[in-house]
């Protein structure tokens, strides 16, 4: 018998739905570590049954992500400093694998985006500078710096998107120490106490984006994740 005849698989289940839409919450801090939940509420808000939210609530429970407090309730799983540890280890070797993958991988097109990417966040940069010289310290570029934190989040999930292997991608959005919202968050609470840091963290894309166009793996591996431990020690002990 034909294997043809089983036809392409054109949708997913509602629980891989909504496993993914939770699990991109969570990453986005949409559901916040410690945050307490319930079958019925969260399939309100995904226009669902409550049973394949109860499905994808299982596999998240399996993967320690939530956890149950009661009959009923569950809560967003906060890391303890031991497991936050092993987390940000895990996020460090697969970003230094990503980038090297991102080298071999990366085509003409994305890496002329990932140029654009980074001379887009340059020119914020010299903006912010301009304003603290003219102004002093004390000059408001809050939203400058956030514009900044976009545009590196926005960078890393470029060099990410290079490898083209979707499994790798998900292996790392569940290995993430910290999602964007808390990412944004922590660095603009210690980013003015820690300028000179932050600022290396910062000339550290430009490294990493030469290594990329140099198509240099080791190089890019190396530095990712260095990049990555140093930005993710620096958070986890804010």
């Amino acid at each position: 018998m034909s294997t043809d005849a089983l036809g392409p698989v054109e949708t997913t289940s509602l629980a891989d739905q909504a496993y993914r839409r939770l699990r991109d919450a969570i990453r986005d801090g949409v559901l916040r570590p410690g945050e307490k939940i319930t079958e019925r509420d969260l399939a309100s808000r995904l226009g669902v049954s409550p049973t394949p939210v109860r499905e994808a609530l299982r596999q998240l429970v399996h993967e320690k992500v939530v956890e149950r407090v009661g009959p009923r309730a569950l809560r967003i799983a906060a890391h303890s400093p031991a497991a936050r540890s092993e987390i940000v280890e895990a996020e460090v070797r697969l970003s230094g694998l990503m980038a090297r993958l991102a080298a071999r991988n990366a085509t003409a097109d994305q890496l002329t985006d990932l140029v654009s990417l980074l001379a887009q966040a340059d020119r914020i940069v010299a903006e912010v500078e301009k304003t603290v010289a003219e102004q002093g310290l004390e000059a408001d570029v809050a939203d400058q710096l956030r514009a900044v934190f976009h545009k590196l989040r926005l960078f890393h999930h470029q060099v990410e998107e290079c490898v083209g292997n979707p499994v790798l991608e998900g292996l790392l959005n569940q290995a993430r120490a910290f999602s964007d919202e808390e990412r944004l968050d922590l660095t603009m609470k210690i980013a003015p106490e820690r300028a000179e840091e932050f600022r290396a963290r910062y000339h550290e894309h430009r490294e990493l984006l030469n290594a990329l166009l140099e198509r240099d793996e080791d190089r890019a591996e190396e530095l990712a994740a260095r990049h990555h431990r140093a930005a993710l020690v620096q958070l986890s002990q804010s």
